[in-house]
């Protein structure tokens, strides 16, 4: 073999392998979904978090979910709709919007909802099948 076609072999080994390495610090993942409430109301384009109890660690995975116009979501941690690992949560709930650009954007619900410690919302995410979740924000 030309010494160009061991080149490409062993850089496309090289890549390859650095690849397979990607995805073993991922933690399995279990479907989470749920419902965030303002009262009695759904509450639309919410930005909910899951913030894991037993991780100090910034670079941990933090499993988040958009809520639609009926206020459901569902979490994502490293791929769409993929759930959050199994453990206990803090939880926030942020509802961000532009009503004025020239003062840029403002959260639409009570600041303590976007603290984890503040919100007062927690979530434990079990192996298997997890029941919907439902935060209810008293104003």
């Amino acid at each position: 073999m030309s010494r160009t076609v061991l080149w490409l072999v062993a850089g496309g080994l090289a890549v390859g392998l650095a690849s397979c390495g990607q995805f073993e610090t991922r933690k399995p993942t279990y479907s989470v979904s749920g419902r965030v409430l303002d009262g009695s109301k759904p509450l639309a384009h919410a930005t909910v978090v899951f913030h894991p109890l037993d991780e100090a660690d910034a670079t941990t995975p933090r499993p988040r979910g958009k809520t639609d116009e009926t206020g459901t979501f569902k979490l994502t941690t490293y791929d769409a709709d993929d759930g959050a690992p199994a453990g206990k949560y803090q939880v926030t709930v942020e509802q961000w919007a532009t009503p004025n650009p020239e003062q840029g954007p403002v959260n639409r619900v009570p600041s303590k909802f976007a603290t984890p410690a503040g919100s007062g919302f927690t979530a434990d995410v079990t192996n298997g099948t997890n029941e919907p979740k439902v935060f209810t924000l008293k104003r």
